[in-house]
């Protein structure tokens, strides 16, 4: 068991040390891909919630739990950017499962102009990944999982390719309470670039937790990114702190309807101007059942001129007799 998480620390560590030699590419990877983790700030990798979107979060929180599941998720981002997904997910046996997902983000309408000022018509801009995952149970309390994405963009006459890597550990003990993530994000690198420079993909090591109160509805989490950057000498050592968290807190009356809030450091902080609203950073949800079909909601504030709704939907489809 321990040789097992020793080797995907190393991993971890190896794929990220070899990736910096990069520049950023394909940020969409990042985005949050539920609409519960966009109500929790932004992202989510150690919950018990039952969401199947949320293993592109965290590999392993894949479980045969959802066999012949289907989840569907859409976000009207900033500046009229479409952001969906689409995920199906098959248990292997009581132990282990697969996923297949499709992620694309269109950047909308662009008006492309020649250098005389004449239109040439709109600008086509888009990304798109195609995943495939496999989660396992590692121990009574523990599961791995891994993504592995193969990566379309184009932008306008340019276009490019890549892949990467996402691994991932849950830990979860419910008589306790308690859950945890660790994952290692996008560790790749694109194969074909938009022209002759290579870039780095935005992978980051994430660690995350996760408890409920014993005698009141309500769950706390903690969510921390870009481990790996440290060092931004004009912040104090708990401001370069902060800036790795995100909060959140859930209110779960019943099982049929969830509230949630969440609260990002890093984008109230580097997303405000002088003017600052009081919203920034701040995001809000909820999501409820229909009979067998999960519906959720979520709104999150970035700056004064930009903000994100989004949708997803999930349900079994056997319930549906497919």
């Amino acid at each position: 068991m321990r040789s097992k998480i020793f080797a995907f620390l190393i991993c971890c560590y190896s794929l990220a040390g070899w990736s910096q030699n990069h520049s950023f590419v394909y940020e969409f990877l990042s985005l949050p891909s539920s609409s519960l983790a966009a109500g929790l700030g932004g992202n989510q990798i150690a919950t018990p919630e039952k969401d199947l979107s949320l293993s592109l979060h965290n590999p392993a929180l894949l479980s045969s739990d959802y066999h012949h599941q289907l989840s569907l998720s859409y976000m009207n981002y900033v500046a009229d950017i479409h952001v969906g997904s689409a995920i199906y997910a098959r248990k292997i046996n009581d132990l282990s499962a697969w996923m297949t997902a499709v992620r694309y983000l269109d950047y909308g309408h662009i008006p492309g102009m020649d250098i005389h000022g004449n239109s040439t018509g709109a600008i086509a801009a888009r990304d798109m990944a195609i995943s495939g995952g496999y989660s396992f149970l590692m121990t009574d309390y523990l599961r791995g999982g891994i993504n592995a994405n193969f990566i379309y963009s184009v932008l306008d006459e340019y276009s490019s390719l890549g892949m990467s890597v996402d691994l991932g550990l849950y830990y979860f003990n419910e008589e306790k309470l308690f859950w945890a993530g660790l994952t290692a994000k996008n560790l790749g690198s694109q194969f074909k670039a938009y022209q002759d420079s290579y870039e780095r993909l935005p992978w980051d090591i994430q660690l995350g937790i996760s408890k409920k109160l014993e005698h009141a509805p309500f769950r706390f989490s903690l969510t921390t990114e870009r481990l790996w950057e440290w060092g931004l000498t004009e912040l104090k050592w708990h401001e370069q702190i902060l800036r790795h968290c995100i909060l959140g807190v859930e209110f779960l009356p019943s099982e049929a309807f969830h509230l949630h809030i969440g609260y990002n450091v890093r984008r109230r902080v580097d997303l405000s101007i002088e003017q600052r609203n009081l919203l920034n950073g701040l995001s809000a949800g909820c999501s409820f059942s229909v009979k067998q079909v999960r519906i959720g909601l979520a709104y999150a504030s970035y700056h004064l001129s930009g903000n994100s709704l989004s949708f997803s939907i999930s349900t079994p489809l056997n319930h549906f007799s497919l």
